[in-house]
């Protein structure tokens, strides 16, 4: 990808950027940006807007906007989203049993309390639409899977995942 910079990197994807465009190239084979990719997920503030571009052998090229990294969520996020950020990262702390992943997070994300209600409704919707492709979800969330707005909203770039996935990248 001439005049891109390889500016991210996981299990699942690599992240280009071109100078300071605020898009960016994602070469991915993650079934959950698939999902969120052909309009599954909720229309949500929580999730960033993913299209895929073009399916080739190995991996699948969407674009997204380009979202900065954060280092330190207690001083980039507001109040309120920081305190979502906190109780989102005790649910992911929590690692379910195999079988019983959807399930638990399901009854995770149902106990999140009313002040978040919204917030509840759309990763309520986003595990659903995520369990057409498995029921092996997992959920993880970190400063480096994650950013902000400008006013401090939290933004989920790669927390959701397949647990079979993820083991068969490792082999």
């Amino acid at each position: 990808m001439q005049g891109y910079k390889l500016i991210g990197k996981g299990t699942f994807s690599k992240v280009y950027r071109k100078g300071d465009e605020n898009v960016v190239a994602v070469h991915s084979t993650d079934p959950a940006k698939e999902c969120m990719s052909l309009g599954f997920f909720p229309d949500s503030r929580l999730f960033p807007k993913i299209t895929r571009v073009s399916v080739g052998e190995e991996c699948t090229l969407y674009t997204m906007a380009y979202y900065p990294k954060v280092r330190a969520p207690k001083k980039v996020l507001n109040t309120r989203d920081y305190e979502l950020y906190r109780l989102l990262r005790d649910i992911s702390s929590l690692i379910p049993c195999d079988s019983e992943r959807y399930n638990t997070y399901m009854t995770l994300f149902d106990a999140i309390p009313d002040k978040f209600a919204a917030e509840r409704k759309d990763l309520v919707e986003a595990l659903t639409a995520l369990s057409n492709y498995g029921q092996d979800i997992g959920f993880e969330i970190s400063p480096r899977n994650i950013s902000a707005t400008a006013d401090g909203d939290l933004i989920l770039l790669d927390c959701f995942f397949f647990v079979q996935a993820l083991l068969n990248s490792l082999k």
